[in-house]
């Protein structure tokens, strides 16, 4: 019923309203760069003040071996291994059909000797690569496992024939 009607604001509080952002202003812009010089003058001393990291290398050999290992992951070996090879000679000879794979199966042993891990990750790759394999792609994957084959082959001839010289 009855409707009050809003009193104005009185002129000392329309004063202070710009006098206090000011405030804020000048505050904001004190402390901002105070902040910013800290931050920075802590990264600084962290960067150039903080003692050297000890090196701890005690041999070349283990220096080559991590750059080795460093160069080429495990599951890229994997891929790349004779095991890989004939575990794919194995699994398309269904549909692609039979190769000689004798110097591969006898890597593939060897392989397993050496490291089992990189055996059974080869096989689960070749079993990944054979589920994409078609009639159309069979052609190239035997002519991989081929090379493999060959490659394989003429170093174990070179091998031998080395052995041969060396006993003479």
């Amino acid at each position: 019923m009855f409707k009050k009607k809003a009193k104005p604001a009185p002129a000392d509080a329309a004063a202070d309203a710009p006098r206090t952002r000011s405030k804020l202003k000048l505050i904001f812009l004190i402390l901002v760069p105070l902040v910013l010089l800290g931050g920075g003058g802590y990264a600084g001393w962290v960067f150039f003040l903080a003692a050297p990291a000890e090196a701890h290398v005690e041999s070349r050999e283990q220096v080559v071996e991590a750059l080795r290992v460093a160069a080429l992951a495990r599951e890229a070996a994997a891929e790349s291994s004779a095991t890989y090879n004939f575990a794919l000679a194995q699994m398309l000879q269904a549909k692609c059909g039979a190769l000689s794979v004798k110097a591969l199966k006898q890597a593939s042993e060897d392989e397993a000797g050496k490291d089992g891990m990189l055996v059974s990750l080869s096989w689960q790759a070749a079993l990944r690569r054979a589920g994409t394999v078609t009639e159309v792609s069979c052609e190239r994957i035997l002519g991989e496992i081929d090379r493999a084959e060959y490659k394989l082959e003429t170093e174990g001839a070179a091998k031998a024939k080395a052995g041969g010289k060396a006993g003479h």
